[in-house]
């Protein structure tokens, strides 16, 4: 691909950046030799740090190259649901975050076992690591695509060196690594948005207005309409990006994610006061809409950019190579290294998250549930957590190799394949939360459907009919009725109510109390 390629400046501040950020995971975690340091880092997080760990888990560089990425084939529509995320956030810590506050668990998983049947746990929990391993491999490919734009070395080196470097800082770091990792990343990704928006309105002479009107005359690719179109108001199940598809998609998402989902949930556990947790998931709901928005800003004054400059517009091999393309391309030297190490460190952070969470639930919810319940030392959990990260992250990284082969966009890609877990998990914590008469063979049974249909979708002739958008609504409400009638006409069967067989104590450990709470 043409374009001028990284400068000395520019490799010195990567390697001196990449560097940097190993270091800092590796000493901020120093020394932990207990569960609840390494998965929890003592409960002692303060709020805003969680708060940008939140948000900078959940987009990352999946967000920062994809939406650009997609804004370059279709159109605004996507990103106005974004305006929700607050209300979401809201409805996340009353129906969700509050009972989890409450039983002072570590996995969100814990709590299925005491609503429902431990069987539950460890289903959920390993639909979970499929779900989240889905999206870890795309996270680990995304940022090595703007390597080898600007660099042109190897795809598979890169996607090698990122995930075990990530790794080794996981391994060595644990949780406070991950929190202040993902807090400094923020603030770089944040200043290297900027950084690209003041650059291109300079190009642009300020003129937003003009901009504006002449992306509205550009016709999507994909999407065969105007690249400012924010709203299509048509209910069916195969326009992509109708409002009312969007609306459902980012509601099940969003509690699936921010409810149901270790690795945003295990924020979360690293503080020990409610009111400090409700700030931060709330606060992160207006963090987003601020992000998305400036990122969905900046994909369109990219499309107008190379609109106008057809010679850079012809050496594109794939829509998600625009933001990468434009940095190599037009930014000055020095700026390009810092922008690349700024996608890299944000995305080492969001794996690391991942990684982090995959112990947790790996000692937690399996091992130490079903292997070795024998109350094992605090040193052997450690040791055994510190192994399991170091294994998903090998794992991830190998299955990041086999995302690179996909042809779709990332973001299709990413959010297509994720959605098929993240409606049944949904559906399956509602019922927990929602419902008192919900058994495990409810679970079981809304599970399986659930996973049913998204794998139907999938294929020919629903697959035509059906937009991706639809999947995790669609499953999500399967999981949940199908569920709830195999409740009813199965009583009896480990059903308890929301919170039941839970209780804290003072010294925030969780035991059996043996009643309900509703």
């Amino acid at each position: 691909m043409p374009g001028a390629a990284l400068d000395g400046s520019d490799y010195v501040i990567l390697a001196v950046y990449m560097l940097a950020v190993v270091c800092l995971g590796s000493w901020v975690g120093r020394g932990q030799t207990s569960t609840a340091g390494y998965l929890l880092a003592e409960r002692k997080s303060h709020w805003f740090v969680v708060c940008v760990s939140i948000i900078a888990t959940d987009l990352s560089a999946v967000s920062y190259m994809g939406v650009p990425g997609w804004l370059y084939r279709h159109d605004l529509k996507y990103f106005m649901a974004s305006a929700f995320s607050p209300l979401i956030m809201l409805l996340v810590v009353v129906v969700f975050v509050r009972t989890y506050h409450r039983l002072g668990v570590v996995t969100v998983y814990e709590y299925l076992e005491h609503r429902f049947h431990p069987i539950s746990r460890t289903v959920i929990a390993v639909l979970f690591l499929f779900q989240r391993g889905v999206w870890l491999a795309g996270a680990i490919y995304i940022p090595c695509v703007a390597v080898v734009t600007t660099t042109r070395l190897p795809l598979i080196a890169c996607i090698l060196t990122l995930g075990l470097l990530t790794t080794l800082y996981t391994v060595l770091g644990g949780m406070k690594a991950v929190l202040w990792t993902d807090f400094l990343q923020f603030l770089v990704l944040i200043g290297g948005l900027f950084v690209m928006i003041g650059v291109l309105l300079a190009s642009f002479h300020w003129d937003i207005p003009g901009v504006w009107a002449q992306a509205s005359r550009m016709i999507a690719a994909d999407s065969r309409t105007p690249h400012t179109t924010m709203i299509d108001w048509r209910f069916d199940l195969w326009t992509e990006a109708a409002i009312w598809g969007l609306f459902l998609h980012l509601v099940t998402y969003q509690m699936g994610s921010y409810g149901a989902d270790q690795v945003i949930a295990q924020r979360y556990f690293t503080m020990d006061n409610f009111r400090r947790i409700a700030r931060s998931v709330v606060g992160s709901g207006f963090l987003t809409v601020g992000v998305v928005y400036a990122l969905a800003f900046l994909g369109i004054l990219l499309v107008v950019y190379y609109d106008r400059h057809p010679h850079l517009a012809a050496s594109l091999n794939r829509p998600d190579e625009i933001l990468p393309h434009f940095v190599a391309s037009v930014l000055p030297g020095g700026v390009r290294g810092v922008i690349i190490a700024a996608i890299l460190a944000a995305t080492m952070s969001s794996v690391s998250s991942a990684l982090n969470s995959f112990a947790a639930v790996g000692v937690m919810d399996l091992y130490k549930r079903h292997v070795n319940p024998t109350d094992p030392s605090e040193a052997h959990l450690t040791r055994l957590a510190k192994l399991t990260t170091l294994v998903c992250g090998i794992a991830a990284t190998l299955a990041a190799v086999w995302v690179s082969t996909f042809q779709t966009t990332i973001l299709q890609t990413v959010a297509s394949l994720a959605s098929k877990f993240i409606g049944p998990i949904t559906g399956i914590f509602l019922m927990g939360a929602l419902t008192k008469r919900a058994n495990v063979v409810g679970v079981i049974v809304g599970a399986v459907v659930g996973l049913v249909l998204a794998i139907l979708v999938d294929y020919e002739p629903l697959r035509s009919n059906v937009n991706w958008m639809w999947i995790a609504p669609l499953t999500c409400l399967a999981c949940f009725v199908s569920g709830y009638t195999a409740s009813l006409l199965s009583p009896g069967f480990g059903r308890k109510g929301p919170g039941a067989g839970m209780r804290r104590t003072r010294g925030g450990h969780v035991e059996s109390s043996g009643e309900a709470h509703v």
